[in-house]
């Protein structure tokens, strides 16, 4: 079972244990969360140096007993990192198989162009909706208000509408993809008649919305709230977003690992660990200014595949280095994830990266992927194939045939199995690479980089 498919389910939970749990929790002074967390540290490393034959190893060779030499958070130092390179080449030794009944499936390609899979347990689903409710209930929502979403949807085909409305979520589900000038005025008169009071979606999808919206901005007044996730909100896109729409927008930072959430605060002064979720490291590095750190986290609810010490590949900018009188963690001024450059179309449109991640996920046979755009309408799709996949044309034609959705007709896509990426001139291998200059084909205030977790 894949968590696409209890998703229902786990959001129903997520709404009771916001409404229970959580509030309880809210009340709680800090020694007694700081209690709480050290309880769910030391079971999380019990289980699983009882269960998981991955980190029996790792302990093992790190000379680390849980029972008898864990006496304070301090001392989760003494286990190493955990890289997506070991939960990539370690998946079934990470799973602890008394909880695997209960567990569902997720993926996610992460920014590196490399897909993961891992297992979940439905509590860890429900918590992580509890969260999220939590965070939109500090712009006052309430369960099933009028929401609308700029992010994953996608029609499937050309007769397909660009928006679709889903009466169990009272959200209005809008393309991100096709969202472009030649269209704009059709995606506000859509959001101008539904009346949404939340509007969520990627930060880059949020930002080209409120360039378009501007003019109209004023009879966007029925706007209560904007949420911003799975991409780094750029200072640049907060200013935009907020221009058209007022200081109404929050940021969160998480991820399909069960690792950490960090959410921004109802007064806008920062963002804030929500500590009943994971546990995070706030790690120097002399490669690093001064309020900066490596963000590791470890889970505290998914005993089926706990993630212990998780290097995020993140970097938190701190606005102070301990914490505000009463609260367990210190206050993040941002997280900063990788940049990436968007694809830009022909027609004016910039596909966010994420929307190409988000579709990735699902193709656990591909081990690793980059995009090159080489003008605004050619794009070359390089891809690395596990070596034992049964049917390689069978998957290169649908990778082909969804991504090309996603590009839209404007746009050849080229496919290409290799094992060779191109790389920047700092080393590096970017997932998605712009190989030409945009500025005798494109307007230059069409030229957006965006930035993903």
């Amino acid at each position: 079972m894949n968590k696409k498919q209890i998703r229902p389910i786990a959001r129903m939970h997520g709404y009771w244990l916001n409404r229970t749990l959580l509030k309880r929790m809210a009340e709680w002074s800090v020694e007694r969360q700081r209690a709480f967390v050290f309880d769910r540290l030391q079971r999380t490393l019990i289980r699983a140096a009882e269960g998981s034959p991955f980190y029996q190893e790792r302990f093992r060779a790190a000379g680390f007993d849980p029972r008898r030499h864990f006496q304070s958070a301090s001392d989760l130092q003494r286990v190493p990192l955990l890289t997506k390179e070991d939960v990539r080449g370690n998946y079934e030794q990470m799973i602890d198989r008394r909880f695997l009944a209960r567990s569902v499936e997720a993926n996610t390609s992460g920014t590196s162009g490399q897909p993961m899979l891992m297992r979940l347990n439905e509590w860890y689903v429900a918590l992580d909706y509890a969260c999220m409710f939590r965070f939109w209930g500090q712009a006052g929502y309430r369960f099933r208000d009028r929401y609308a979403a700029v992010r994953s949807y996608v029609p499937c085909s050309e007769d397909e509408p660009l928006w679709k409305f889903n009466w169990w979520q009272n959200t209005l589900y809008m393309s991100a993809y096709h969202l472009k000038p030649s269209n704009a005025a059709g995606y506000l008169d859509a959001l101008l008649r539904f009346r949404p009071q939340y509007i969520r979606g990627y930060a880059s999808s949020l930002t080209v919305l409120a360039e378009y919206a501007f003019a109209q901005r004023a009879r966007f007044d029925f706007v209560r709230g904007l949420f911003t996730a799975s991409e780094t909100l750029l200072p640049s896109e907060r200013s935009t977003i907020e221009r058209t729409f007022g200081n109404k927008l929050f940021d969160w930072y998480g991820m399909t690992e069960p690792a950490v959430v960090i959410t921004e605060r109802a007064d806008h002064t920062g963002m804030e660990v929500n500590w009943e979720y994971g546990f995070p490291e706030f790690a120097a590095s002399s490669e690093l200014p001064v309020d900066e750190r490596r963000l590791i986290a470890t889970s505290l609810h998914n005993p089926v595949m706990p993630f212990i010490r998780y290097d995020t590949g993140d970097i938190v900018k701190l606005a102070t280095d301990e914490p505000p009188s009463g609260e367990l963690y210190p206050l993040v001024r941002a997280v900063i994830g990788r940049k990436d450059d968007c694809i830009l179309t022909p027609d004016g449109a910039r596909l966010p990266s994420l929307n190409f991640y988000s579709l990735l996920q699902s193709y656990t046979d591909v081990l690793r992927f980059q995009f090159v755009q080489a003008s605004l309408r050619d794009v070359l799709m390089k891809v690395t194939l596990r070596s034992e996949v049964s049917k390689p044309d069978e998957l290169l034609s649908s990778l082909r045939r969804e991504v090309s959705k996603r590009l839209g007709d404007g746009i050849a896509l080229r496919v290409e199995v290799t094992e060779t990426f191109e790389t920047s001139p700092d080393g590096k291998s970017p997932t998605f690479k712009r190989a030409f200059s945009p500025g005798a084909e494109t307007p230059a205030t069409q030229l957006v980089t965006t930035a993903s977790n």
